[in-house]
């Protein structure tokens, strides 16, 4: 039988990772209480970033092109990151969520270097 995920990104852990991080971090907003609507909009906005971002990467022919959407992704990781440890100081979410989704934040991180660090290497220098 054939698999349905045929796309490029379907092949990386990095995107099932931030799948697993987006989930997380729709749930953990859902959970936030009245008057914290920015830092809501802001763990969604950069969670769900992360998956597209990588998606596109992953999609892109050049290598430099990867690196670039990968960077970039990397970046809304980071975003996310500071957005949940916003919520973690202000105490209003589950500190066990947030810890969990920090880690995945940052395992993300990791891995999206990596595969910066391997498109780079791939790039054909312009003479």
């Amino acid at each position: 039988m054939r698999s349905f995920h045929t796309q490029p990104h379907h092949r990386l852990d990095a995107y099932r990772v931030a799948l697993e991080l987006f989930a997380g971090a729709e749930r953990l907003a859902a959970a936030l209480p009245r008057g914290h609507a920015d830092l809501k909009d802001q763990v969604r906005r950069a969670a769900g970033a992360v998956v597209r971002h990588i998606a596109e990467g992953a999609s892109r022919i050049h290598p430099r092109d990867k690196a670039a959407r990968f960077m970039v992704a990397r970046g809304e990781c980071a975003e996310c990151d500071a957005a949940l440890e916003m919520a973690g100081i202000l105490q209003i979410s589950d500190h066990d969520a947030v810890r969990a989704l920090r880690w995945r934040a940052g395992r993300i991180s990791a891995m999206l270097r990596g595969l910066m660090l391997r498109e780079q290497g791939r790039a054909v220098p312009v003479q």
